[in-house]
């Protein structure tokens, strides 16, 4: 099940709108983000897709989050949010042939007083997020399907189906799938600063 194309449009027009916002240049961005200002421009015309690593950098030197990128209005209003399964905003990051494929299932949609985040990572074989990240926060993961390798500050631990993971998010962390299978991981941050 793959992303519509659709998607990498709204994605790279919100990342260009931010930028607007900051009243910073390609140039300036892909400084502080240490790419190119031709990758950027791929990026907010919709003709690439980034790895979850870069991503989190250019949420961060655009001070918004992860979140902003996956705003979708949910169904209903009022004490219960509903999210349909064939309805989940999704986000394809990366390329299987670099090694960073991952894509990010949105199952709570992102509002100003949410004290979670909530996503399932879809991690083909061969994918992952072998750039370690850190930021502020705690994360928790629980395997539903498949099995992937996760490194936190260095220290690998090899997870398969029902297997619970949980650590500080400032720590650097990653990780990837050397196995034949998807593995499927909910995956929970607080803050939403991802």
């Amino acid at each position: 099940m793959m992303e519509t194309p659709d998607a990498n449009v709204r994605i790279g027009a919100k990342l260009k709108h931010a930028r607007l916002l900051m009243g910073l240049s390609l140039s300036e961005l892909g400084q502080r983000v240490g790419v190119t200002e031709g990758y950027l421009s791929k990026l907010e015309n919709g003709r690439s897709q980034a790895s979850l690593a870069t991503l989190h950098k250019l949420v961060q030197a655009l001070d918004t989050n992860m979140s902003t990128l996956f705003a979708a209005a949910p169904e209903g209003e009022g004490a219960v949010t509903v999210v349909r399964a064939k309805e989940r905003p999704r986000l394809e990051t990366g390329h299987l042939r670099a090694g960073n494929q991952v894509v990010l299932e949105r199952l709570v949609p992102h509002r100003p007083d949410q004290l979670l985040q909530i996503n399932i990572h879809v991690i083909p074989s061969g994918g992952g997020s072998p750039d370690f990240i850190s930021h502020g926060g705690q994360e928790f993961g629980y395997v539903l399907a498949g099995a992937f390798t996760l490194v936190v500050d260095g220290h690998e631990r090899a997870l398969s189906e029902g297997d619970s993971f949980y650590f500080d998010s400032s720590l650097p962390h990653g990780y990837r799938n050397d196995g034949e299978a998807e593995a499927r991981v909910l995956w929970v941050n607080t803050p939403p600063t991802f």
